[in-house]
C-alpha cells in the first residue's frame, strides 16, 4: 500500500456483559497487567502496524478516555476523537464515523474489547488489499462457546465466503475476531448501506452482506492469545494470560 493506514477504535458500547466492572470503568479502560486495553492497541498500531494517526469513537464514558489519552503525543501518536450519539444504529455506525479521517486510506478497525497477546496481529497491516477488499483474522479454536460469543466463519482457501455474528450453529471450528483491515472503498459502501435505510447494522454483518453482494474479503490465519472482553471471566482470563507471559519474559 502505497499511503499509511489510519487506525480506528470503536469504544462506545456500554459493556453490558462485563458488569458489574463497567459500572465504574469503560471495558476499553479495564487494566490488563496494569495497562488499559485501548492502550495496548494503540502500542500495537504503532509499534507493529506502523500507525502514528488514530481515531477514537467516544460514547459511554468518553471523557474517561480522553483525560487518559488526550491528544496522543504522550504515546507518539495523534489522536482523534469522534462522538457517537446514536448507539442504537450499531457499531458499524461507529465505523462510518471515522470515514472523514481516512482521506483515501486504508484502515485498521479494532474494537476497543478485543485483547491480542504474543500475537501475530501485527502483520494485519501488511495485508494485499489489491487481492481483497477486507482482511478477517480467523483462528481454529478449541472452545465453541468462544465462537458462539463472537462469530463464525466459512471460507474457501483464503477467501472467506460466510460470517456469522453470535451464531447459534457452528460451521466448523474458526472464530472471526472483530479486528478487519479494510479499504477506503469499504467505509464509502457502508455509508451507502445506512443511506438506503438500515437502520441498524453490526460491522461483522456489514462484511457478510459485502460477501453476498461479491466482494472479496480474505482470510488471515492468526496465531497467539485472543480473547474477547466482554464478560468478567474473559477479563480474568486476559490479566491471568498477561501477567504470566510478562513472568515468562522476565
Amino acid at each position: 500500500m502505497s499511503k499509511p493506514i489510519i487506525g480506528v477504535i470503536p469504544a462506545a458500547g456500554s459493556g453490558v456483559r462485563a458488569r458489574p466492572y463497567t459500572y465504574e470503568v469503560h471495558k476499553g479502560m479495564f487494566l490488563i497487567d496494569g495497562k488499559p486495553n485501548i492502550q495496548r492497541h494503540i502500542e500495537l498500531m504503532r509499534d507493529e502496524m506502523g500507525i502514528d494517526e488514530i481515531v477514537i469513537i467516544l460514547g459511554y464514558m468518553g471523557d474517561s478516555i480522553t483525560s487518559y489519552f488526550e491528544d496522543g503525543s504522550k504515546f507518539n501518536v495523534r489522536l482523534h476523537y469522534v462522538e457517537n450519539q446514536h448507539l442504537d444504529k450499531g457499531w458499524a455506525w461507529s465505523v462510518l464515523l471515522s470515514k472523514s479521517y481516512l482521506a483515501g486510506r486504508a484502515a485498521c478497525v479494532m474494537l476497543a474489547d478485543e485483547f491480542y497477546l504474543d500475537s501475530n496481529i501485527g502483520k494485519l497491516a501488511s495485508a494485499n488489499l489489491d487481492e481483497f477488499s477486507v482482511y478477517v483474522p480467523v483462528k481454529s479454536v478449541e472452545d465453541p462457546s468462544v465462537i458462539a460469543k463472537n462469530f463464525s466463519v466459512e471460507k474457501d482457501g483464503d477467501r472467506i465466503i460466510r460470517l456469522v455474528e453470535n451464531p447459534v450453529s457452528l460451521p466448523n471450528d474458526l472464530l472471526g475476531m472483530a479486528s478487519f483491515l479494510v479499504a477506503p472503498t469499504v467505509l464509502d459502501l457502508l455509508e451507502d448501506a445506512f443511506d438506503k435505510g438500515r437502520s441498524s447494522l453490526d460491522f461483522v454483518s456489514f462484511v457478510d452482506d459485502l460477501i453476498r453482494l461479491g466482494s472479496k474479503v480474505g482470510a488471515y490465519d492468526m496465531s497467539g492469545f485472543y480473547l474477547n472482553l466482554n464478560d468478567v471471566a474473559s477479563l480474568e482470563a486476559a490479566q491471568d494470560a498477561a501477567i504470566k507471559s510478562r513472568l515468562a519474559v522476565t
